[in-house]
């Protein structure tokens, strides 16, 4: 009786040793199987289109993943067909988005039915500072002129904003001059389709300034069409803009960017976050991409799923507060 037990024990053990090698580990890593999507929420040429598609460029060129990926353009909505569209395959890791401050704004502004908390948050990845530009000979010397200006009338100067009110651009301009005591809700703005449309409005003299990203404002500099008075970053930047002070150094507490990140749908798991994770810590340390960050004048700002989280929801406290200034918050 003891032998038969002990014989049928040890069948038993040995088949259930059978069964737990060949089921999939709980909680194991995970890894894509399939072709991983990047998705952009404008269309080709776009600032975001240049991020994924060097994002893109250089996980295949250095391997970084096992799989194939391709960049998938999704323009509407000021990135919400976008998000819409990763959202239609919950908790799958094959699909990501680049994002950037509109992913919290167009939100607040009533323009986009998606709250960014439904998103999974996957990195952070850079700054892009907005410079501001004046014609040679224009009125506005310097900030101090600019700010007197505007003190004694806020309508006296007229602002080109490409591509909406209540867009990065617009933020940038309206937060510094808040801080400098002007009334943002009186100041004078045109809003054009196209930062080469704004750009031709100010070399037109159909404008007075013009906030816009900086690696345009370079072009601009090294043509000698214009001058940029200020930058929104908290450090100077380098090359062509690197003897123009930033907002702070001319006594205005005011730094701004349209920085860029990585989301993924609703409901990632904690293996894919985790892969997703070791995968951009990985890029963000490539010497090939602090090339790329130094040559469009990007400042550096990795960070991971959770410190993203943390920093959403603090971008989207201070990007409400200047809507809600504007008026513009629904």
């Amino acid at each position: 009786m003891l032998l038969r037990d002990y014989g049928i024990g040890r069948i038993a053990l040995f088949l259930l040793g059978v069964i737990a090698f060949s089921l999939p580990a709980i909680g194991a890593d995970w890894r894509p199987e399939t072709s991983v999507e990047i998705v952009i929420p404008s269309g080709p040429g776009s600032g975001l289109d240049k991020t994924g598609r060097t994002v893109q460029g250089l996980i295949q060129a250095n391997k970084l993943l096992e799989v194939t990926s391709a960049v998938v353009n999704k323009p509407g909505g000021g990135g919400t067909l976008a998000y819409l569209y990763i959202n239609q395959y919950p908790s799958n890791g094959h699909y990501l988005s680049i994002t950037s401050p509109g992913v919290i704004t167009n939100k607040i502004l009533g323009a986009s039915t998606i709250d960014f908390r439904e998103l999974t948050p996957i990195a952070q990845l850079f700054d892009e500072n907005i410079a501001f530009m004046v014609l040679p000979d224009s009125k506005v010397k310097d900030v101090k002129t600019l700010v007197a200006l505007l003190k004694k009338d806020p309508t006296s100067v007229l602002f080109g904003i490409a591509t909406a009110l209540g867009g990065a651009n617009h933020i940038a301009t309206a937060s510094a001059l808040k801080d400098a005591g002007v009334d943002i809700k009186r100041l004078r703005n045109v809003v054009f389709k196209s930062g080469g449309e704004v750009t031709i409005g100010l070399l037109g003299g159909h404008v007075d300034i013009v906030p816009i990203s900086a690696p345009v404002a370079v072009l601009q500099i090294q043509a000698g069409k214009v001058r940029v008075i200020a930058v929104s970053s908290a450090n100077r930047l380098t090359g062509a803009l690197a003897n123009v002070p930033t907002w702070r150094e001319q006594g205005i507490d005011s730094t701004y960017s349209t920085w860029r990140g990585v989301v993924g749908p609703k409901g990632l798991t904690k293996s894919k976050i985790a892969y997703w994770d070791g995968l951009f810590a990985k890029l963000a340390s490539l010497e090939d991409w602090k090339k790329e960050i130094e040559t469009n004048l990007w400042v550096a700002n990795y960070l991971n799923s959770e410190q993203s989280k943390n920093f959403l929801e603090q971008q989207h406290k201070e990007h409400y507060a200047i809507l809600h200034d504007l008026g513009m918050a629904k």
